[in-house]
């Protein structure tokens, strides 16, 4: 059996190794996969953190619009929510039902979405210290906001946001915080 020939004729010694020049490449081409790989993975750990202060948001408007549909369309009662701040004189927070027929509380977009570039209104906004159950070390401070315009005697539109604070300047958190809607009634 012959050895195999490079193109110039000379015979190719069969136990000779890779070059330098390969061994520079196949490294090369392992350092960007692996870089690529680590940005994937710390991409997501970010859009996952995210996924969850959005998620604990959307929790937070539901529970306050649903506070706020407890109570009667003609109704004036104020309702209560306490937080887990450690402050306890910071963990209880009064939440106003009554609206006007222009719309009571937080200002509303052109689009009817709450506007969290105009300031709180009293009693119509808290920031809410939200932590986790289990531990308490896992803390977060949301941004609050709600607005009720009566319909009549007897209905009004609730509409509720919350945002997480601090969060609306960096790139990962461009999204709008939800705003959600409720018809209430007697």
């Amino acid at each position: 059996m012959q050895a195999p020939k490079h193109r110039n004729g000379a015979v190719r010694n069969p136990e000779a190794g890779f070059s330098l020049v390969e061994m520079v490449l196949a490294a090369l081409v392992l350092l960007v996969g692996l870089t690529a790989g680590m940005l994937l993975i710390l991409t997501a750990m970010a859009n996952n953190n995210r996924s969850k202060m959005d998620s604990t948001a959307t929790i937070l408007s539901q529970m306050t619009i649903e506070m706020i549909a407890a109570v009667p369309a003609n109704a004036t009662t104020n309702m209560t929510v306490v937080d887990c701040n450690p402050n306890s004189g910071s963990a209880s927070h009064t939440i106003y039902t009554t609206g006007s027929s222009s719309g009571a509380g937080a200002p509303l977009t052109t689009g009817g979405s709450i506007d969290f570039t105009q300031s709180t209104v009293t009693g119509y906004s808290m920031t809410y210290y939200s932590c986790q159950a289990s531990t308490a070390d896992r803390q977060a401070l949301y941004d609050v906001r709600w607005n009720i315009k009566t319909l009549s005697s007897n209905a009004k539109l609730v509409t509720v946001a919350a945002v997480q604070t601090g969060t609306n300047t960096h790139a990962n958190f461009l999204a709008v915080p939800v705003s959600l809607k409720m018809i209430v009634g007697l």
